[in-house]
């Protein structure tokens, strides 16, 4: 199947069908929390303010003291982009009266299906933990849960770019299985670091590296 196609069908899956490929729920300390698919455009503004909050608050430092800079209305376009996806980890489940009320969200990871350097990829854009869940290996499952959809849909990698500054991520990165990708700025031995990719395009030194994780196929 081509790269093109496959990327395609991925994009155009349900929520329901891309969530058939993660875990139902997380259980912490004896308690399930349930986790949700769902696409950028399903989810709800209550979701949508509770998805920034974290992210505002995990990563607004490293994003003013990057080259990159704060820019909360750009942050916001790739978050809630159209190909954007979800896996969400809730408090507690939805209501069960039907009421539009939302559970608090945990954690969360946002992802799109796309091609790098010619494989077809998972590119993890956002994991996110709310900081009273840290620890509780909501980020190994959230990863776990990529990997597996990545698998199901055929893709080759589950990819990622984390700032250098941003110690902890990247060792916990790390010791779930990711490693710097040859695609990433500054790996050695690439063509890429002989052109002086480990700088940034107004020439200043790259403060961000992208790690990548092989999908073994199923059988």
């Amino acid at each position: 199947m081509k790269n093109a196609v496959r990327i395609r069908k991925a994009n155009k899956a349900k929520a329901e069908k891309l969530a058939a490929s993660a875990s139902p729920f997380v259980e912490i300390s004896g308690t399930r929390h349930p986790t949700e698919v769902s696409k950028a455009a399903d989810l709800s503004d209550t979701d949508r303010d509770h998805i920034w909050r974290i992210f505002e608050e995990n990563m607004h430092t490293f994003y003013q003291e990057s080259y990159i800079g704060w820019d909360p209305a750009d942050k916001k376009a790739e978050l809630f982009h159209q190909h954007s996806r979800f896996v969400l980890v809730r408090d507690s489940p939805h209501p069960s009266d039907g009421s539009d009320t939302d559970s608090g969200i945990l954690a969360y990871t946002m992802f799109r299906f796309d091609e790098e350097d010619g494989d077809c990829v998972v590119y993890c854009y956002e994991l996110q933990v709310a900081k009273s869940a840290r620890r509780t290996g909501l980020g190994k499952v959230l990863m776990q849960c990529l990997y597996d959809i990545g698998r199901t849909w055929h893709m080759q990698k589950v990819m990622l770019t984390v700032f250098k500054a941003n110690e902890s991520a990247t060792a916990f990165y790390k010791s779930v299985g990711f490693e710097m990708d040859p695609f990433s700025p500054g790996y050695e031995g690439s063509e890429s670091e002989e052109s002086d990719a480990s700088e940034s395009d107004d020439g200043e030194e790259c403060d961000y590296m992208i790690l990548s994780r092989k999908i073994v196929p199923t059988s």
